[in-house]
């Protein structure tokens, strides 16, 4: 039996199932013209896990945020209690000084990567839907982890008479998901249309 795996939550679902049999999310239609049941209207609820999964499992930013806040607080407290035991008092601030930048810069990428994740969660819980078109399919070779290349997915869709144009990222086989004329759904903020996701996700 062939599997697809859900782009909510990763479970391995039979390749003609509709929905998740672990989060109930909707799984992608076969590739082709036809988009898949048109996505609910808005306020819509999540996937069992999705948020949370977006704002941590997902987010590179948000990973090494937490390490480098971790490591920085961890140096601050380390290094001035052994100086203040020590009555050693440059100690006390040099591990202060060190580990208040880690934390700032861990600081930093955390708040970036947060509003990153919510920025892709708002149209899949308030967006409205728009039919759309995939135009390219490629490799980033502008991004590398662990030596790999993600896959970039651009489409266009409609408001009227405008048109947009989006962009979706995964680290999946986009081919076997997605081809070049495809019809897709497309969920967009209507005050910022340039907020858009694709319906469901790549994964």
């Amino acid at each position: 039996m062939e599997f697809i795996a859900c782009p909510w939550c990763g479970q391995r679902n039979p390749i003609n199932s509709l929905e998740c049999r672990q989060c109930g999310g909707p799984l992608p239609p076969p590739i082709g013209d036809n988009p898949g049941p048109e996505p609910p209207l808005p306020p819509r609820v999540l996937p069992k896990g999705y948020r949370r999964r977006m704002l941590w499992k997902n987010s590179i930013l948000n990973t090494i945020g937490i390490i480098f806040t971790a490591v920085g607080l961890s140096t601050a407290c380390l290094f001035s209690t052994i100086g203040i035991t020590a009555g050693i008092v440059l100690m006390a601030l040099i591990g202060l000084f060190v580990g208040g930048i880690f934390a700032v810069i861990g600081g930093g990428m955390l708040y970036a990567g947060i509003r990153e994740a919510l920025g892709k969660i708002r149209p899949y819980e308030r967006g409205l839907a728009a039919t759309g078109e995939v135009t390219e399919i490629y490799r980033d070779r502008s991004t590398v982890v662990n030596g790999r290349n993600p896959w970039a997915v651009h489409y266009q869709f409609n408001i009227g008479t405008e048109a947009y144009e989006g962009r979706a990222i995964t680290w999946k086989y986009a081919p076997a998901i997605q081809e070049v004329g495809n019809r897709v759904w497309v969920l967009y903020l209507p005050d910022d249309p340039e907020q858009n996701v694709l319906y469901p996700p790549l994964g």
